[in-house]
């Protein structure tokens, strides 16, 4: 499923009462395209006059970009539930998914048959759904070892990227294409050269229709 703001704040107010005896709050909750998280507890932070931080704009964030199972979308919710139970009680956790937020976790598995995780964010499994067509410019290099790798570019980067695969002795051939592809929203949009082993089956199958492009030393053109 694909979670909606009036579901969210359902499901919310359910677990709240539910696994949090109703202490958590009502804080805004927003809906959000990103795909590089499933959920996020987002707050603003500034140091006062006299050196003390303060934090304000607290919401809750829940992405729609990734057709998921209901069950995850409830942990997602879940789990940054259990974030914000530790941040407005202002308990210290040995880090951000630390003891306090583990034995939480494990709590409410336990007594609620869930699966939350503490990692929930962008697995192959999740990056799967993603199917929102995008533009991208992918550049595939082969190494000396003759194994290929890809690199989607961030549009401003592109040219910079090229010029150091250019120069860079490890790299024996390079092709460049513009996709719109959803099986290339897993990449992130590189602003420096770094790449990605991929298989040449998947990346044969995607780049298969994608239109080839070359450097005129300025900018990108498609391929002639």
């Amino acid at each position: 499923m694909i979670p909606n703001i009036a579901y969210v704040r359902k499901k919310f107010e359910e677990f709240n009462h539910q696994c949090f005896e109703g202490s958590l709050p009502q804080i805004p909750i927003r809906m959000s395209n990103a795909r590089n998280y499933l959920g996020a507890v987002q707050y603003k932070v500034k140091r006062n006059l006299v050196g003390s931080l303060e934090y304000s704009n607290l919401v809750l964030r829940i992405s729609m970009r990734f057709d998921l199972p209901k069950k995850e979308v409830e942990d997602t919710i879940l789990h940054e539930m259990i974030h914000l139970y530790i941040y407005v009680n202002g308990i210290k956790d040995s880090s951000a998914h630390g003891e306090v937020f583990r034995r939480m976790m494990n709590e409410i598995n336990t007594k609620f048959g869930r699966n939350i995780s503490i990692r929930h964010h962008r697995t192959d499994k999740v990056s799967n759904t993603d199917r929102k067509e995008k533009p991208h410019v992918v550049c595939v290099t082969r190494l000396n070892d003759g194994k290929r790798f890809v690199t989607v570019c961030a549009r401003t980067r592109v040219i910079d990227i090229y010029n150091v695969f250019n120069r860079s002795p490890q790299v024996s051939e390079m092709q460049w294409f513009y996709t719109t592809d959803p099986f290339f929203n897993r990449y992130p949009n590189s602003l420096t050269p770094k790449v990605y082993k991929i298989a040449d089956k998947d990346l044969d199958k995607h780049i298969k229709s994608a239109i080839p492009l070359e450097c005129d030393g300025r900018r990108m053109l498609r391929k002639k």
